[in-house]
């Protein structure tokens, strides 16, 4: 009897033991999928090819609303010009309140100026919207940090809102 006594006590553990080590199992097992880097892998899907061709950024567009993307894979929208017929490439897919082709200043080494060489003052500039160095409008209210960080510029707008 004596003998049985001692089996109950050894099975006791043991079994107490491989059902802990399972249970153990069925709680990390989840968590090691998931933090190995095999598991990310299979868990993202793809990443999805930039929309439409390659464009540059202010350059007049055939199709209202159509997609595309830049050298860098930001995505612009062939958007319209307000008072009048021109469809350019901009970020955003609201109308632009001017052609970013007729601007009367030129930007170049994060600066812009007219061409009698005098600084163009933020206020009179379109900005990161049209690929020109922020105005402080865009600094102070974010939209630069926001936009610089990778975020496309409709998000950071409507952040900032």
């Amino acid at each position: 009897m004596a003998t049985a006594v001692r089996r109950r006590k050894f099975r006791a553990p043991t079994t107490g033991i491989a059902a802990l080590a399972a249970l153990s199992a069925l709680f990390m097992a989840p968590v090691t999928a998931a933090a190995s880097p095999g598991a990310w892998t299979v868990a993202r899907s793809p990443a999805a090819a930039p929309p439409g061709p390659e464009v540059n950024l202010n350059d007049y567009c055939p199709d209202r609303g159509a997609d595309a993307h830049l050298a860098d894979g930001r995505t612009v929208y062939c958007t319209p010009v307000q008072g009048t017929d021109a469809l350019v490439w901009s970020y955003s897919r609201g109308p632009l309140t001017r052609d970013p082709n007729t601007r009367g200043y030129t930007c170049d080494d994060g600066r812009c100026r007219f061409p009698d060489g005098s600084d163009v003052p933020g206020y009179q500039r379109c900005g990161i919207l049209c690929g020109e160095p922020p105005t402080s409008g865009d600094v102070q209210s974010g939209l630069a940090d926001c936009f610089e960080a990778g975020t496309p510029f409709e998000e950071c707008e409507r952040r900032i809102r």
